[in-house]
């Protein structure tokens, strides 16, 4: 007992001296916040507690940088790393305090206000630290990475400085769509800045105003007819959260643009934040109007590409083919008209678009089942069903049947029991008022239920036999019998090649293949 009670006080003093160690600054580390790398400092030569008692008593000499400096700035950018490496460690108010203090320290600093406003990248951080400390079980697990990843964008931001550039933009943006996904969606606005100055009443020219006339239409089209059904049915499905935040946060950026351009149509122009990379404009328009137009044609394009995703989603999904119509209409109309707006900026005379129109391909239509009675095994994981009347054996192969595997044609005579058994009483239907000598000389072959099978899947054998017609499938289990309901739809297959006459659906979701012996 004394020696077992030993070896857990001595295993008990290495985890305590493990995690003492943690907080023993055996080294101390500065990082380089403009290239991430990380510089060996000298580590001090008094013990922790007669420093803090020397600082505090003011002998220690301490080397300060200049407010505002260069140094001071980047000193804020390595606090934000530290406290993101302590939050990771504990999660308090102190310490979500502490990083939202410096967030907004670095937000003067560097000049990124665009950054806090709503919906801005700093503001979503907020939201996300409060939400990490008030209610940690609303955040999901990917919350930290999302919130790392979003200081790595504003680092960058922060010592590249505006123009950014298109790597950073890239980072910026992902990080904020990081953000959107991990943050309950009643905590996010996506509303757009407000207008920052009034200006004079403008008249357009003429193609210009023709133009965003038709462009307002075919925005009320998508709005109502897409995007708003689209979000009610996202916002109704618990497990299309994300996809609801996502189409809901396009809808208000592009209400709020349809707002904007109905005003410069009224001759009033609210100001919009500038873009980095506005496009050419030929026509005769003064900035205000100009300055709303390229924010438009930005947010056209942003909207475009957070459609994307969706779409893709729904196209490789098997019967979201409407949902993927409807997202493809989308992206295609916003670009579309975006391009359409750019050409009337740029001075061509050029035609309205056609809305993007996917044709999607009739339901098949279904039919009552022919038969009211089958059997059905597995066949490579799907349910292939077979006519009673074609099923002429079904059950083991003889002892001395050889290797299944690799048979293209099977011979009767292998479902002997014996070599010297007979055939007929083995047989049922047409096959059984044959005689043994007959029934040793019939070799049928094995047939697919698929393009893409092999005709393999089991050792128990469906010999299938109708008017002199034979085939032979290996299934994975002997055949049971299928009731065909009332409620049961059937799917006649139209191609003229192969065995399957079809498909039966019986409302588990699951289609079975309905095997003819009469189609070979």
């Amino acid at each position: 007992m004394g020696q077992a009670d030993n070896t857990q006080d001595e295993f008990s003093a290495k985890i305590s001296d493990a995690v003492d160690d943690m907080f023993n600054p055996v080294r101390r580390i500065e990082i380089d916040p403009a290239t991430n790398e990380v510089i060996e400092l000298d580590v001090p030569t008094l013990p922790l507690k007669e420093e803090a008692v020397s600082s505090s008593a003011g002998t220690a000499t301490e080397v300060t940088a200049t407010p505002g400096s260069a140094s001071d700035k980047q000193e804020t950018l390595a606090k934000l790393d530290q406290s993101l490496m302590t939050l990771d460690w504990e999660v308090s108010r102190s310490n979500v305090g502490n990083m939202r203090d410096l967030l907004d320290q670095a937000v003067q600093e560097y000049d990124l206000g665009a950054f806090a406003s709503d919906g801005g990248m700093v503001a979503l951080m907020h939201k996300l630290l409060y939400r990490m400390n008030e209610s940690p079980e609303n955040v999901p697990t990917s919350g930290p990475l999302a919130l790392k990843n979003s200081l790595i964008a504003l680092k960058a931001a922060a010592m590249e400085g505006q123009p950014f550039s298109a790597d950073t933009r890239i980072k910026i943006e992902k990080a904020q769509a990081a953000l959107v996904a991990v943050l309950p969606e009643d905590t996010i606005s996506i509303a757009m800045p407000p207008p920052e100055v009034a200006v004079a009443p403008v008249q357009l020219p003429e193609p210009l105003d023709t133009a965003l006339k038709h462009h307002l239409r075919c925005l009320d089209g998508l709005l109502k007819q897409r995007l708003l059904p689209v979000e009610t049915f996202f916002g109704n499905a618990p497990s299309m959260s994300k996809l609801y935040t996502i189409i809901k946060g396009v809808n208000e950026q592009l209400s709020q643009q349809r707002t904007s351009l109905k005003q410069i149509l009224a001759g009033s122009v609210p100001s919009v934040v500038a873009v980095n990379d506005p496009v050419p404009v030929s026509i005769d328009i003064n900035k205000e109007s100009q300055a709303v137009l390229q924010y438009h044609l930005q947010v056209l394009d942003h909207c475009s590409r957070r459609i994307a995703p969706i779409e893709n989603l729904f196209k490789n999904m098997a019967g979201q083919n409407k949902l993927h119509a409807i997202h493809y209409e989308v992206r295609c109309g916003l670009v579309d008209q975006k391009n359409y707006l750019m050409a009337i900026l740029s001075g061509d005379d050029v035609e309205p678009p056609a809305p993007a129109k996917m044709k999607i391909a009739a339901a098949p239509q279904k039919e009552d089942c022919p038969w009211s009675m089958l059997v059905a095994s597995i066949w490579q994981g799907q349910r292939v069903a077979f006519i009673p009347e074609q099923v002429c054996f079904d059950g083991k192969p003889g002892l001395f049947s050889g290797n299944l595997e690799k048979m293209i044609s099977f011979k009767l005579q292998k479902l002997k029991s014996w070599p010297w058994s007979g055939l007929q009483s083995r047989f049922r239907g047409d096959l059984a008022e044959k005689s043994n000598g007959e029934l040793a000389r019939l070799e049928f072959p094995v047939v697919n239920v698929s393009d893409a099978g092999d005709g393999r899947c089991g050792k128990n054998v469906v010999v299938l036999f109708s008017e002199a017609k034979g085939a032979v499938l290996f299934t994975g289990a002997a055949l049971t019998n299928v009731s065909v309901a009332a409620d049961f739809s059937w799917i006649p297959e139209r191609r003229k090649d192969g065995i399957v006459a079809g498909s039966l659906d019986d409302g588990s979701g699951e289609m079975i293949s309905v095997v003819d012996l009469n189609r070979l």
